[in-house]
């Protein structure tokens, strides 16, 4: 009983601070969003895939505070994560369950609660890549070993883009740009996917690498859409 009266408690904290975060991070780009709806495909690339997350705007009325979706590749596992804190542009989230995920400015930085966790991760200068300003780029993922000490994997990664992509995002269809990342370190590799709302540095959608055992997750940032925008 304590223990539920605690994550009650818990919840109303991050409903207070919720307002703060939706405004602070998207309100200046709201209006962006109005020119990019697609009613109909037509000559534009399309990304959709036919495993897209099935939830509308509706669903997303009723939670009142910021909400991100993650799900496993083959949708068999999603969980909704609400905001925990932000601290320089560095947003942790957290599910019912414990897990945890912090992102800056929408690129992955860590994880908690996984088999194997991403304890921490430098990525130089992630404004670049949003920018689309650059081609390749260096970053170091940590972990820990069977002996609680740090491993590093160094990663050079190279960048392209596509513009135009089409996107479902809830139950919209937006056109996006579309950044692929493709990292080597000695014994790893991993692509990256950033789905990007043109003009901007908000990244809608990711498929992102999490480390070797638990592979990638997708993560759809619903908190972009909330405060009854459409």
């Amino acid at each position: 009983m304590i223990k539920n009266t605690f994550f009650v408690l818990f919840l109303l904290c991050l409903s207070c601070s919720s307002d703060d975060i939706i405004h602070s991070e998207k309100t200046n780009f709201y209006k962006m969003y109005k020119n990019l709806f697609v009613k109909e495909q037509g000559a534009a690339n399309s990304n959709i895939s036919k495993k897209e997350i099935s939830h509308d705007r509706k669903w997303l009325s009723k939670f009142k505070q910021p909400i991100i979706l993650l799900s496993s590749i083959d949708g068999s596992s999603k969980a909704t994560l609400v905001a925990l804190g932000n601290y320089k542009n560095k947003l942790t989230w957290v599910s019912s369950d414990g897990i945890s995920v912090s992102f800056e400015d929408g690129i992955l930085i860590a994880t908690r609660g996984y088999s194997q966790d991403l304890m921490e991760s430098e990525h130089g200068n992630i404004k670049s890549l949003l920018n689309i300003m650059s081609k390749s780029r260096n970053k170091t993922y940590r972990y820990l070993n069977g002996q609680n000490q740090y491993e590093e994997l160094k990663f050079s990664c190279s960048i392209s883009v596509k513009k135009n992509m089409i996107s479902k995002i809830l139950d919209l269809k937006l056109k996006t740009t579309e950044l692929t990342e493709i990292c080597e370190s000695e014994n790893s590799s991993h692509t990256n996917l950033y789905y990007l709302l043109p003009g901007t540095e908000i990244i809608l959608k990711s498929k992102q690498w999490i480390s070797q055992t638990n592979g990638y997750i997708l993560c759809y940032n619903y908190y972009a859409f909330q405060n009854n925008l459409f």
